[in-house]
């Protein structure tokens, strides 16, 4: 295991070591506070079978996976039928740097309960939504988009912008808004607590190189690099393919009317990964909870000949996994 997965299990055996630095370093703000405690909690919990903490790791991860795949399965079922849904996964496991689903990272967990979040949102289960968005808080802070989403949906359903939406509606549009937050909040205030600040936990994601606010990184990343060749298109060429691919298919979305609750989460995605600040080489993996993008290329599909559909999935996956395993052999971070 590498990477953020080593983290992860470290937490799982030990607990969280504030105010010990990461090895190496002198800072006791380059934590393991960083790390959100749903996933390390599941891992423990599977450690108690008897497993190695690694195992479980990388067990709990494949869970994880295994659940998101369900989840997607059905949104695409929702609105498409359950070819639609199959397809819909398959193209989200041969997304960009889907293969960090294999590693012990916690994103599995996270997707699939944004994934119910959009389920629910879809059968207008407001509140049942906002609590899978408040769960997946606890394993990811990115739930700024659907909490963001779920306002609006509140907000839509003001009788000035739309008449015919009772009180009750409205009540449990606004529930489910206001339950999004509270997962990553919980995080927050406890690494509060521990640091004895209340932006310990600010303070922590800055020691590691994220903050809040816009950044302009990939531009300018863009800007310095395109006119250089020939270029490592390593890392820099899998974020900007990503960037472009999800782009248009948030383009293709629009065109072909899908719902504004899915093509609204995929681009509040994309907005908050283009322009955020730090971990420039993970965008693409920051990309991989907007899979609704993948609904136009899955209808696409279901109407072409089943040779075709099968040899183009082929091609995308067996690209998709050569430039993914490529690129973890470098030094950084997926």
């Amino acid at each position: 295991m590498k990477w953020d997965a080593q983290w992860y299990a470290r937490i799982a055996a030990g607990g969280y070591h504030w105010p010990v630095p990461q090895p190496g370093h002198t800072d006791p703000w380059l934590s393991d506070l960083a790390f959100f405690p749903g996933f390390p909690a599941l891992t423990r919990a599977v450690a108690l079978t008897g497993l190695d903490v690694t195992w479980a790791t990388l067990l709990t991860a494949w869970i994880g996976s295994a659940c998101a795949a369900g989840v997607i399965a059905l949104v695409g079922r929702e609105v498409g039928g359950a070819r639609t849904g199959v397809l819909l996964v398959l193209l989200w496991g041969a997304a960009p740097r889907s293969l960090v689903q294999i590693l012990g990272y916690s994103e599995g967990w996270f997707i699939a309960l944004v994934g119910l979040g959009l389920l629910m949102g879809l059968r207008r289960q407001w509140i049942r939504a906002g609590l899978a968005i408040c769960v997946a808080g606890v394993f990811r802070p990115a739930v700024v988009p659907m909490g963001v989403l779920l306002g609006l949906a509140w907000v839509a359903a003001w009788p000035v912008f739309r008449r015919g939406v009772d009180s009750s509606e409205r009540r449990r549009r606004f529930l489910g808004a206001a339950l999004t937050p509270w997962g990553f909040l919980a995080h927050a205030g406890v690494v509060a607590m521990r640091t004895g600040r209340w932006d310990g936990y600010l303070l922590v994601q800055t020691a590691w190189g994220s903050s809040l606010g816009w950044s302009n990184e990939l531009f300018h990343q863009v800007r310095e690099y395109w006119p250089i060749a020939p270029y490592n298109w390593t890392y820099f060429g899998l974020v900007a393919a990503s960037v472009i691919l999800y782009a248009v298919l948030l383009v293709a979305m629009i065109a072909t009317r899908e719902s504004p609750l899915l093509w609204g989460q995929v681009a509040l995605v994309l907005l908050l990964t283009v322009f955020s600040v730090g971990y420039f080489q993970s965008k693409a993996r920051f990309l991989l909870p907007a899979f609704p993008a993948f609904l136009p290329v899955a209808r696409l599909l279901e109407k072409v000949p089943r040779w075709l559909c099968v040899a183009t999935m082929v091609v995308i996956t067996g690209l998709s996994t050569w430039w993914s395993v490529y690129v973890l052999g470098g030094p950084y971070s997926p």
